[in-house]
């Protein structure tokens, strides 16, 4: 039942109060380089997280980034904002994800490869901004949900089906499905309005944001592949999805 992982949703760790601030330089608009390095310094551990991620072999950096400032530097405020709601999301990772054949690793490709997707389905900056985080944090609650399903003692999830698909599978095994319960942990973390209100109404696809984020989800697995047959139902993308291999 849904009302035992919201027992757990209720016992998770807030969202530093860092990662809003730097939405709100975001749609500001007016920063600089010293303005985002001041607010994430406010964080040390959120500094730390950073660096670890931004020196991890997956962004093939030249060398090794010893300070905030370089970071900042070379990946920009959006960037650095999705490196801040990762850290959360590592939080998180060490929760056993077996139940949609996963482990951590993919995961994570998962959630970079839905925000590149749905960032470069965008036109307009708030959409490409919106609709990047929210497909970077949409499927955060399988991380729960898995836990709850080994108990239950399910069993797996094909990892190869679209996540929309897997929704639906979700809906039938557990009476609930990823978007429900991701919505009550942005509920809880008090995340920003236009991006629950996303969450809650993309599969709709009557916004250009709504689109981005329905595509993102539709085309790619759990493990952050595409998924074969959609490139047969959707063709116009497979340009866009080999850029982002």
């Amino acid at each position: 039942m849904i009302e035992n992982l919201i027992e757990k949703i209720e016992q998770l760790p807030p969202i530093p109060n860092v990662i809003n601030q730097l939405q709100d330089l975001y749609f500001y608009d007016d920063y600089n380089t010293s303005d985002i390095e001041a607010v994430i310094e406010q964080d040390p551990n959120l500094v730390a997280n950073i660096l670890k991620i931004a020196n991890s072999p997956y962004y093939g950096l030249p060398r090794e980034f010893l300070h905030i400032r370089q970071a900042v530097a070379y990946f920009g405020l959006e960037q650095l904002i999705e490196f801040a709601m990762a850290t959360v999301v590592d939080q998180l990772l060490k929760l056993d994800l077996s139940f949609y054949g996963i482990g951590a690793e993919e995961f994570m490709k998962m959630a970079r490869a839905k925000a590149k997707l749905a960032k470069s389905l965008a036109q307009d900056k708030a959409d490409r901004f919106i609709a990047s985080s929210t497909a970077f944090l949409s499927d955060i609650s399988k991380v729960l949900i898995s836990n709850y399903a080994l108990e239950q003692g399910l069993s797996p999830i094909d990892p190869s089906i679209a996540l929309n698909e897997m929704d639906e599978v979700e809906r039938d095994l557990l009476g609930f499905d990823t978007i429900e319960v991701s919505l009550k942990m942005f509920d809880y973390w008090q995340f920003d309005r236009a991006i629950v209100e996303l969450l809650d109404s993309f599969k709709q696809k009557d916004t250009p944001r709504k689109e981005a984020l329905f595509f993102a989800r539709e085309l790619l697995d759990a493990k952050g592949e595409m998924v074969p047959e959609k490139l047969q139902t959707y063709p116009q993308f497979e340009p866009i999805l080999k850029s982002l291999r």
